[in-house]
């Protein structure tokens, strides 16, 4: 497996993107060498399912605001209804990314792939009404269902074709 042959700090780099938590990068890390793609994902698992509430919230501050200009390719192919919203819809999801950060002390996470700036909007809404316990576990979930693909855009573009 390609992703073998990089070398700690290089494949620590592509990790962070993946799920913006060093505990959980170091323990992806300590699984090698992955057999295959199944190996590495399921190491992936294993790491998200042995990360504290304490491991969850520090990477939660690690993920940049929705409206925020996105900071990697994997973070431009999942806003794409954002990118393409006017000045205006993105000063409603800056209040509403505000509202959440107050009342949670992290950036809402959200897995945005395919979803519109409406029900981006609505799920914001939804989930400001949660305790912060409850929002950990919902973030979780997101960041997980993130992490998962990106990590199999990364295994996809480091292994190529064949």
């Amino acid at each position: 497996m390609t992703l073998n042959a990089l070398d700690e700090s290089a494949l620590e780099k592509k990790l962070l993107i993946c799920t913006p938590s060093r505990t959980w990068a170091t323990a992806v890390l300590s699984a090698r060498p992955y057999a295959d793609r199944e190996d590495l994902l399921a190491a992936a698992a294993a790491a998200w399912r042995s990360m504290t509430l304490d491991d969850v919230a520090a990477a939660l501050e690690n993920y940049l605001p929705l409206s925020a200009p996105p900071d990697s390719a994997h973070a431009a192919a999942e806003h794409g209804a954002l990118v393409a919203s006017s000045a205006g819809r993105l000063t409603l999801l800056r209040q509403r990314e505000s509202r959440y950060r107050a009342r949670f002390g992290f950036p809402v996470v959200i897995a945005a792939k395919g979803l519109t700036l409406d029900s981006i909007l609505a799920e914001i809404d939804r989930r400001v009404t949660n305790d912060r316990a409850d929002e950990l576990v919902v973030a979780t979930r997101h960041m997980v269902a993130i992490g998962e693909g990106r990590i199999a855009t990364l295994i996809a573009l480091c292994e190529g074709p064949g």
